[in-house]
């Protein structure tokens, strides 16, 4: 029989000495178990290692996507904005068209259209009839119009002159994110989760409201090849296709009854009056200042065309009804009758 490494009927010296024997033994045992829990642990840790997949960032992913539209795009002129500080913004950018006009900062009026869509082409926002800003530079950004911080850099510190034109390459992580934007609040992009930005911003060469409504409704005319419109000195356009054959005077105090259509500049019908079912109001009682002047040109049973700026419309604020703030509307109205 084996004898017990602790009997305590064995004398002490030996009984020591046998001990000590069978502790090395179980010492070694030990190590040797250390070892190899040691040892399948490092392997096991190899191997979870060889396991792991380092994932680009989503800087990365947007880099590499932006990179494969422009090849695609053969847009050649793009190149990566770099910040003050040396670092690299992100976002690329290619100047259209360099402006003349004075320098602007954040603390600068300034009056911009701007458009946007997504690399996937599944979102567009082409209408800058829409797409306007008329106020401080600084607030040309994403706390307060919800747009890209890309937006405001691209316009104080490379366009930085009036009257420029630029296109940007604004990356995923710089717009809507993983998210997306729902599209029910400034500036009403609907674009889904990890798109990429195409986005052109015009900065207009001038210095009013009044000035910025002139040249948006110059284009509109140019565009559509518009002729025999008149200027008033209040900046609103009319064009007379029938002036109508009442001796009947048109004044602010009448009472008429009109036919219309009223219309955005992207020709759009906002809001409609037929002769069934006409519009009746006092003149001067009216919200839009523009059909108060322009009435008084024609008399009962005469027609006119006309296009408001926004001043003489529903100004910097619109209304909670579908009409977006600074909005051009162009309106054909038949006057059927004028009581005084």
């Amino acid at each position: 029989m084996k004898p017990d490494c602790f009997s305590r009927n064995k004398p002490l010296l030996k009984l020591t000495i046998f001990q000590i024997d069978c502790l090395k033994s179980q010492i070694c045992l030990m190590k040797n178990n250390i070892a190899k829990l040691a040892f399948a642990g490092l392997l096991l840790l190899t191997v979870f290692s060889a396991c792991e997949k380092e994932y680009p960032t989503i800087q990365q992913e947007d880099d590499k996507e932006i990179n494969k539209y422009i090849q695609t795009n053969s847009l050649s002129g793009m190149k990566e904005y770099v910040n003050p500080d040396g670092s690299k913004a992100g976002f690329f950018y290619q100047i259209i068209e360099q402006g003349t006009g004075s320098i602007v900062g954040n603390t600068d009026l300034v009056y911009i259209t701007y458009t946007a869509k997504s690399f996937d082409g599944l979102s567009n926002f082409d209408d800058e009839s829409k797409f306007r800003f008329a106020d401080y530079l600084g607030y040309f950004d994403k706390i307060k119009q919800k747009l890209p911080d890309a937006f405001r850099t691209s316009v104080r510190d490379i366009l930085k002159q009036k009257g420029g034109k630029i296109r940007l390459l604004v990356p995923s992580n710089q717009a809507y994110g993983m998210n997306g934007s729902d599209g029910n609040s400034p500036p009403f992009f609907k674009v889904a989760g990890n798109q990429s930005l195409d986005c052109t911003i015009t900065l207009y060469n001038v210095d009013s409201q009044a000035s910025f409504d002139d040249a948006l409704i110059k284009n509109y005319i140019k565009k559509n090849n518009l002729t025999a419109l008149t200027k008033t000195a209040s900046g609103l356009y009319y064009q007379i296709i029938n002036p109508g054959t009442s001796t009947v005077e048109v004044l602010p105090s009448s009472t008429i009854s009109a036919a219309y259509t009223g219309k955005f500049t992207n020709g759009a019908l906002f809001d409609e009056g037929t002769a069934t079912a006409p519009l009746k109001s006092v003149l001067g009682n009216l919200a839009v200042v523009g059909w108060i002047e322009g009435l008084q040109l024609i008399k009962k049973g005469g027609k006119i065309r006309l296009i408001i700026p926004s001043a003489l419309a529903y100004g910097a604020n619109g209304t909670n009804t579908g009409i977006p703030p600074n909005a051009i509307l162009d309106f054909n109205i038949e006057l059927l009758d004028v009581t005084n």
